[in-house]
C-alpha cells in the first residue's frame, strides 16, 4: 500500500486505499538499483476506506509533526511527495528494508519477539474474528475480493467461536 496525505481523513477518521507501490528487483539484486512502480491495487475491493482507530489518528498526527521537522530538516534536498511514510527527503521507503529496519527497532525496544509486517495485518484480522467482529466486515478491512479466502485464512479462529455461538443459543432457548 502506497499511502499520501490526502489518502487520510482525520476529521472521519478514515484511511482510503488506492494506490500500491511495487519493487521490481533488478539483476543487482535486493534494493540496488531496482525499480518501484506506483499502480492501482490488484482488486476491486482492495481499493477502499478504512476506518481508523482513535489511537492511530492520534499516531498519525504526531508523526505528521515530526514530518514536518523532517522537511525543514532536509530543506532545499526535500522532494515533495506527500507520502505519509518517507525517507529524510521525503521519497518513498524502501518498502523491503528501510520500515522493516524500524519495525524492528521499536520491537527490540519494546522487547518484544521479532515479526513482519504482515504479522501485523494477520494479528488485526484474527482479533477482529476473535472479538465476533463479522467475517464479512474483517472482509473490507482486509480488502480481500472474496470472503471465502478471509474465512480460509483465519478458519483457524473459528473453533473457539463455534462454541461461544453454541454457548449463546443455549442461553437463548434456556
Amino acid at each position: 500500500m502506497r499511502t499520501n496525505g490526502k489518502d487520510i481523513n482525520f476529521a472521519q477518521g478514515t484511511l482510503q486505499v488506492r494506490r500500491t507501490l511495487s519493487r521490481l528487483p533488478t539483476q543487482m539484486g535486493k534494493e540496488r538499483g531496482d525499480m518501484y512502480i506506483e499502480s492501482e491495487p490488484k482488486t476491486k475491493s482492495s481499493k477502499r476506506n478504512i476506518v481508523l482507530t482513535g489511537f492511530a489518528l492520534d499516531a498519525l498526527r504526531l508523526h505528521r509533526l515530526r514530518q514536518e521537522e523532517m522537511r525543514r530538516v532536509a530543506g532545499d534536498s526535500w522532494q515533495e511527495h506527500d507520502y505519509v511514510f518517507c525517507s529524510p527527503t521525503g521519497t518513498y521507503l524502501s518498502p523491503g528494508h528501510n520500515a522493516l529496519v524500524q519495525l524492528k527497532k521499536l520491537l527490540e525496544k519494546a522487547d518484544l519477539p521479532d515479526i513482519r509486517f504482515h504479522d501485523l495485518r494477520h494479528s488485526t484480522a484474527t482479533m477482529l474474528l476473535m472479538m465476533s467482529v463479522h467475517p464479512k466486515i474483517v472482509q473490507e478491512i482486509l480488502g480481500h475480493s472474496e470472503i471465502s479466502m478471509t474465512m480460509d485464512i483465519y478458519s483457524h479462529v473459528l473453533p473457539t467461536m463455534q462454541k461461544e455461538a453454541i454457548e449463546k443459543l443455549n442461553k437463548a432457548f434456556e
